[in-house]
């Protein structure tokens, strides 16, 4: 592996891609807020980070944090910087390369856990898990079929933790690879297994990211390998291994040689969970086996489940008296996908503090109430008497931030104050206390200096987290804001580029010249027109976007058509490619906003020119119309460009269907639903026709 072909700009924004595109959502929830923030000035984004890394770049020290597990224990996932991820993923994308075809043989077939994406240059980096459980399932079952029914179960022991990057090395490039290349990624991945306090040592992989799911799979390659050579009846999810044979000595002899081939990698097998079963069916087999799948969150094509199939799938994964979980799976499906119903609430709320395991789901059902006093009163409860995991705890306190309502947070301020001065808080009990501080201090029962003194103390990241929370009045002159905005670090200012596009705010409305600006934040800054564009001064912006995002022509005059209005609308259009492929309902809202933006500047173009279907955009009271009603489809500008005014009127009538504008349709009640891929595939290329249109309209008049 050269370091010319790891740090080029094509692979760190293939990295990007990867990273944005990537399924593992429990790690990326800890990111969102970030990732926005960042693709606005992406491409000089990425061209910075290369000519650092081109130099003396340094790895960040991640934040770990721990969630608890069924057993009682913890595990720990890693919180990389977002430069950190996209090198850690560049390394990724170069060792998939090395190690594909071999990785082909054994993918699966043996192994179904975290498979490459068929095409090499994919901006999908792994295939979807349900594709692998799938194929899982039928071998699983075709090795029943064939009398293999005795299952040796066989579990690693701190899999991540133990992996040697020596070992890593050489497995990758047998022959040594580049010592220059090599030397820094062993720095690198140093630093990120050790943490911020962590002692360095030469073993042991981030947890979370999807680059080190694959790098684990790699450092499984050899093992794989002899059990495939051996004639083994072998499967694997990660570190959980499955050997099955005709006869309970056969899968015992076949599990020494497993534990052989793993241990000469230094890999620890876990003696407590080794057990040998034989199966009765498929189903007593699979029981035998793990959850594939930890998080099952609900994927973008997935319908909500209705009340009646939730509470019966929820019925079927509980058992006992009081209830426990004894399908996690079913659980985990049922939680991200249910709508609200007092049953449903009821028997989370009572599960809860019993499987301190399942919190991210919980919570994700749980996000679905803006307000409940059943909730709350089950909140305070569990504060009051003591939470074990820092991580539920600061779960409880971010929850009672969103939902609670002032009296809510009165009662708990006094129980929030005894908690803040613990010493050696944590960063996910420090992260709920911070949002509690400042939605009590927007109620106005905390101190705003003591507010935002804590806030200005916190690491950069955690005030990254908390800028959603703080109060209109921490965005004035004088306010926080304007402090974050100076500091060094990139994390609170990428958050704060789009809460000020929402506020038609700009940096010098707080006094900070562009200097003072981290150099991703002015990239951001620059990226949606708000300070000048450099080198894309030489081209229409939104001409090149439409192009690349829309596959029409190349148009240089989209500067003529919006005027001074340029800049704003090249924010929304920027906001809205930034979220095309991670969030669909998003880039809906955006793309709406711009072509609300551009509508209003046509009218002026077509009165200017004389044109058909000019209509004024303002009321008798010089208020503007709204858009909808402009695109009436019996108004002169509709009848005139249907092309145009039909996609339009489509897109915008969507938008109004998303939970993020109306919880229900005006004219059904029905719940509205988020945008889908396919939906917004439809709608780009009806919104293609009709900026073609445009183009052919002004083209020749401007």
């Amino acid at each position: 592996m050269e370091l010319a072909s790891l740090i080029s700009k094509r692979n760190l924004e293939l990295a990007w891609r990867r990273i944005v595109t990537g399924r593992n959502l429990q790690h990326k929830r800890f990111f969102r807020h970030l990732y926005g923030g960042y693709e606005l000035g992406l491409s000089e984004n990425i061209n910075l980070l290369h000519d650092r890394l081109s130099g003396n770049w340094h790895a960040t020290p991640p934040m770990r944090i721990h969630l608890p597990k069924s057993s009682g224990l913890l595990r720990p996932i890693t919180l990389l910087a977002i430069e950190d991820q996209i090198v850690l993923q560049a390394i990724a994308n170069r060792v998939a390369l090395h190690v594909r075809e071999r990785r082909r043989k054994v993918e699966l077939k043996q192994v179904f856990s975290n498979c490459l994406e068929r095409r090499a240059n994919s901006i999908f980096f792994l295939q979807d898990w349900r594709n692998s459980y799938q194929a899982f399932q039928r071998r699983l079952q075709s090795h029943l079929d064939a009398g293999h029914t005795w299952i040796a179960h066989f579990d690693l022991a701190a899999f991540y933790e133990t992996i040697s990057h020596r070992a890593l090395r050489s497995i990758i490039a047998p022959r040594g690879g580049s010592p220059e290349t090599w030397s820094r990624i062993n720095q690198w991945l140093c630093v990120w297994s050790a943490g911020k306090a962590g002692v360095q040592v030469e073993h042991g992989i981030p947890q979370g990211p999807i680059a080190s799911d694959f790098l684990a799979e790699v450092f499984m390659l050899p093992v794989d390998e002899v059990m495939k050579s051996e004639h083994v009846k072998y499967i694997r999810y990660v570190d959980d291994i499955r050997v099955l044979a005709k006869t309970e000595k056969d899968a015992r002899r076949a599990a020494i040689a497993l534990e052989l081939a793993c241990r000469k990698w230094s890999l620890i097998p876990q003696s407590s969970k080794f057990i040998v079963k034989r199966a009765k069916s498929l189903e007593d087999a699979l029981g035998t086996l793990p959850s594939i799948v930890e998080s099952a969150s609900r994927g973008d094509d997935e319908p909500e489940l209705d009340a009646f199939d939730a509470e019966r799938i929820m019925r079927e994964a509980l058992s006992g008296k009081p209830l426990k979980v004894v399908d996690k799976t079913r659980l985990r499906y049922v939680l991200y996908r249910a709508s609200p119903t007092n049953k449903l609430l009821r028997r989370t709320l009572d599960l809860l503090p019993r499987h301190p395991e399942h919190i991210d789901a919980f919570m994700a059902y749980l996000s679905n109430y803006s307000h409940s006093t059943f909730i709350m009163d089950r909140v305070r409860g569990m504060l009051r008497e003591g939470v074990l995991y820092d991580y539920v705890e600061g779960e409880l306190w971010q929850l009672a931030a969103s939902i609670g309502k002032p009296r809510d947070l009165k009662w708990l301020m006094g129980l929030f104050k005894k908690q803040s001065k613990k010493k050696g808080r944590s960063m996910t009990l420090e992260w709920g206390l911070l949002t509690f501080a400042a939605a009590s201090a927007r109620a106005g029962f905390y101190s705003r200096s003591s507010m935002t003194s804590r806030v200005r103390a916190s690491d950069t990241y955690l005030q990254s987290l908390v800028i959603p929370f703080l109060d209109e009045r921490e965005f004035r002159r004088q306010g926080v804001i304007g402090k974050l905005l100076r500091q060094p670090q990139a994390e609170p200012g990428l958050v704060i580029v789009t809460r000020l596009l929402e506020r038609n705010l700009t940096h010098r409305s707080f006094g900070v010249r562009p200097n003072q600006l981290a150099p991703q934040v002015r990239n951001a800054f620059q990226g949606i027109g708000l300070l000048p564009p450099g080198t894309a001064e030489k081209f229409d912006q939104i001409g090149d976007i439409l192009r690349d995002r829309f596959e029409i022509d190349y148009w240089r005059k989209w500067r003529n058509v919006f005027g001074s209005e340029y800049a704003h609308a090249l924010s929304m259009l920027l906001s809205a490619d930034a979220k095309y492929a991670s969030d669909p309902s998003e880039w809906l809202s955006w793309q709406d906003s711009f072509n609300d933006a551009l509508f209003k500047v046509m009218q002026g173009h077509l009165g200017r020119l004389g044109l058909p279907g000019a209509s004024s955009v303002m009321n008798n009271f010089g208020e503007l119309i709204d858009y909808g009603v402009l695109l009436d489809p019996n108004k002169a500008f509709a009848t005139t460009y249907p092309a145009i005014a039909t996609p339009f009127r489509v897109a915008h009538a969507r938008r109004n269907r998303l939970p993020t504008n109306h919880p229900y349709e005006k004219k059904t009640a029905k719940q509205t639903k988020y945008l889908k891929p396919k939906e917004r595939n439809d709608m780009a290329r009806e919104l293609a026709a009709a900026y073609r249109e445009i183009i052919a309209l002004l083209d020749s008049r401007l």
